[in-house]
């Protein structure tokens, strides 16, 4: 190890570091009331009564949590890699920022820089760790040895995957999803192949961790190769000097020159930028320019549906027959909601000659390529559940009938509601796609009955008992 290196680089930390405790204390000063604090304490303090007591009450619930975690542990490796991979899309993990890279103009090896932050960064996770583990061993039934090792099991995985996030992150677009899919592939096949050749499901983490160790073997010399500086500088100014507490009180928060995110990055791209000579390329300019503006409201609504398909079928598989007919339903509620918000938004598309048609079409294929995110978590979630099965490619057949058609229906009913058409929603025929839907989980033919409210509605005006349940 460079000393020299290492002591200029802590004093890099030292001097960054006592600027931003100057910010925070000048921000505590001004926000600091006695009275609140004096509130704040007592409060404080009778929570701490509370839970002492709602421990002592539930320690046989909280014992059997640690057993259902002894099952479960395995995940975490799991968490760590795809957490490192999803985050490299917005951040590269390792903080060099715009000091690192003048300190890197002295004789001060940039690889030396590299490998002073990945210590210090893998250090106080460590530390962070083994203090929480010792908090929660204290405060609740979990035994040391049980906490310890989870922290354990994180600061290495952890430490494993530091690199990797900052290769991913240097990456193209394209380049990153190809790797991350392949990352996302292998852990299935390893899932698969532990399910039902009956290895201890421990052997994930092993070879999980051998896996992990190799690729560092392989990345530790090309570290420095293919790395976009000026963009890793841009994230790590924006993260390290966005003090929370004073971007709170002045309502100005720090960000990046660019975003960085999945779907900013593709509205970002050339072909974006290119002359139209078309009226479809122009509605999807516009429509660009939207979803950039509203990428709150899209990456929130994918979130929260990727949990609901993901995550709770998790603790019951039965859940799923609930949940994957309420996530399609939220997306799509939502995607007709933007597309209707787009002209109140901007009133002037109301009185421009725009054509219906081509305009719902465009919006169209933007949202069901947003809907494929949550296709495709349903085959990673069903494949770890079951494994590769017969039916499962007809429920994805269903599935993603089911998806297109009611996203173009409540499209069309939204466009007919603001242009005050007087048209009802069949609200009832929805009802009956979305419980098809559900049940087509469990028996995969039934999720053919999706149709059957497509179909009525081709034929309504022909069977008049059911006009009158619109």
């Amino acid at each position: 190890m460079n000393f020299s290196t290492w002591e200029v680089y802590r004093w890099v930390r030292s001097q960054r570091f006592k600027k931003k405790r100057k910010l925070y204390q000048q921000a505590f000063q001004l926000t600091f009331d006695f009275t609140l604090a004096i509130y704040v304490v007592v409060l404080v303090s009778v929570f701490l009564v509370m839970l002492a007591d709602w421990l002592n009450r539930f320690i046989p619930i909280i014992e059997s949590w640690q057993l259902s975690v002894e099952e479960w542990v395995w995940v975490l490796p799991l968490a760590l890699v795809l957490r490192a991979c999803f985050q490299a899309f917005f951040h590269p993990g390792l903080a060099f920022t715009t000091s690192e890279m003048n300190v890197s103009m002295l004789p001060h090896s940039r690889s030396h820089l590299i490998w002073h932050i990945a210590i210090v960064r893998g250090f106080f996770h460590t530390l962070g760790a083994f203090l929480f583990a010792f908090v929660i061993s204290w405060l609740t039934p979990f035994t040391f040895s049980f906490a310890f090792y989870i922290a354990a099991m994180y600061s290495l995985f952890f430490s494993l995957t530091m690199l990797v996030q900052w290769k991913l992150f240097s990456l193209s677009r394209w380049k990153k999803l190809v790797t991350i899919g392949t990352i996302f592939l292998l852990i299935a096949i390893l899932r698969f192949l532990i399910i039902h050749s009956g290895i201890e499901e421990g052997f994930i983490g092993l070879v999980l961790g051998l896996s992990l160790l190799i690729i560092n073997i392989y990345l530790v010399p090309r570290c420095l190769k293919g790395v976009d500086w000026g963009r890793v500088m841009d994230v790590n100014d924006a993260r390290v000097w966005n003090v929370q507490l004073i971007s709170q009180m002045t309502q100005v928060h720090i960000k990046p020159p660019k975003r960085y995110g999945i779907l900013q990055t593709y509205l970002r791209t050339r072909r974006a930028k290119q002359r139209f000579t078309s009226i479809h390329q122009l509605y999807h300019r516009l429509w660009r320019y939207y979803f950039h503006h509203q990428f709150g409201y899209v990456w929130k609504t994918i979130i929260i549906c990727a949990a609901i398909i993901v995550i709770l079928p998790i603790q019951a598989e039965w859940v799923m027959y609930v949940t994957l007919p309420i996530a399609m339903f939220v997306y799509i509620e939502v995607a007709a909601s933007l597309f209707i918000d787009q002209f109140r938004e901007h009133p002037i598309l109301s009185i421009l000659p725009v054509e219906e048609k081509g305009w719902r079409q465009t919006y169209y294929r933007w949202a069901a390529f947003g809907s494929s995110v949550l296709i495709l978590l349903f085959i990673v979630t069903m494949v770890a559940l079951n494994g590769l099965y017969t039916g499962l490619l007809l429920q994805l057949a269903g599935l993603v009938g089911w998806v297109l058609l009611d996203l173009n229906r409540r499209l069309i009913e939204q466009m007919h509601v603001f242009q005050r058409k007087g048209v009802k929603a069949s609200e009832y025929f929805r009802l009956i796609g979305y419980l098809f839907l559900g049940i087509g989980i469990y028996f995969p033919p039934a999720v053919l009955g999706v149709l059957i409210p497509f179909l009525l509605t081709k034929h309504i005006e022909k069977l008049p008992f059911l006009r009158s349940m619109l």
